[in-house]
């Protein structure tokens, strides 16, 4: 009888052990799956903004090149008068 309910003790320990690992596993595991989903999502509004602009860009057509030596502008020292 002694060593029943010492082994009855035992299981139910070991029972609400694995129960506390499993529970810390599993809010780990959601962590992550948090943290991936900003991470996605933090990604997404950066494309979005990007799309964005493009859609106003396109509805002015508005014509976006890169500067070539000719469209840039040189100014010269101008003298201080006293």
């Amino acid at each position: 009888m002694r060593l029943s309910r010492f082994l009855l003790i035992v299981v139910l320990v070991t029972v609400v052990a694995l129960g506390y690992v499993y529970q810390q596993v599993e809010l780990l595991r959601i962590n992550y799956t948090i943290n991936r989903n900003k991470d996605n999502l933090s990604v997404l509004l950066d494309q979005n903004s990007t799309l964005m602009y493009n859609v106003v860009l396109e509805a002015e057509d508005v014509s976006v090149e890169i500067p070539s030596y000719w469209h840039t502008v040189a100014f010269a020292e101008a003298e201080m008068v006293k």
